[in-house]
């Protein structure tokens, strides 16, 4: 899967206009790039994080941070990092930002927010041939989880274990049985079920009963 837009924005001329940034925090976003692009991700995390705590609310600087948190594998981090970045008026960083939100939700293997995320993108951007991409091959690995999901057999039933009435019940039935007196002692069974569930632990029983039953019914029609 193609994962992860790389760009780290930072001295672009579409953002000079639209982030007034301190020169301080402009000298540790240099440093972040820097480090970034020399894949110290560590570095570069730190020096963003540095950044932010001059300005917490920079969508740019939250960004930024969130692609480092992306390479260290910090994908919740990283996940709140691109929402902050979704704060401004900036189309191309808000399309980037949801873009890098569905790489990181379908790291998580939250795939339904992931489509999600790459459609917003797409919103923003329809030309963005990667967010294409990355939506389909999310919808079929979605797709693939669901069929696997509809072809697991069922979990085995826990085994019920009958109470003491249940076992005296059977053995009153099976006397019934023997006087044949199949339908009196269906009915003990089904009666004595809706008051004690353990009963159901001889489903077999009763239901081979009931077979015979309606053949007993059939024979007098």
């Amino acid at each position: 899967m193609t994962m992860h837009k790389v760009t780290v924005y930072i001295l672009g001329i579409l953002f000079v206009s639209q982030f007034m940034i301190a020169e301080s925090t402009q000298a540790l976003l240099k440093k972040g790039v820097t480090a970034y692009k020399n894949q110290q991700w560590e570095e570069a995390l730190n020096a963003f994080q540095q950044a932010l705590k001059e300005e917490p609310d920079n969508p740019l600087i939250n960004f930024n941070a969130g692609n480092a948190f992306y390479k260290l594998g910090k994908y919740e981090e990283a996940l709140q990092a691109f929402q902050k970045a979704l704060n401004t008026r900036e189309i191309s960083l808000q399309e980037m930002a949801y873009y890098n939100m569905g790489n990181t939700l379908y790291q998580l293997q939250k795939y339904a927010e992931a489509i999600d995320a790459y459609k917003k993108a797409l919103d923003l951007n329809p030309e963005d041939t990667e967010a294409k991409y990355n939506l389909e091959l999310v919808r079929a690995k979605l797709k693939e989880q669901s069929d696997k999901q509809k072809q697991q057999p069922p979990p085995p039933q826990k085994k019920i274990e009958p109470s003491e009435f249940a076992g005296q019940l059977k053995e009153e039935a099976e006397k019934l049985i023997l006087q044949h007196r199949y339908k009196d002692a269906y009915y003990l069974m089904i009666q004595g079920m809706n008051s004690d569930s353990t009963v159901a632990a001889y489903q077999g029983f009763i239901s081979r009963l009931k077979d015979v039953v309606e053949i007993e019914e059939g024979e007098g029609a």
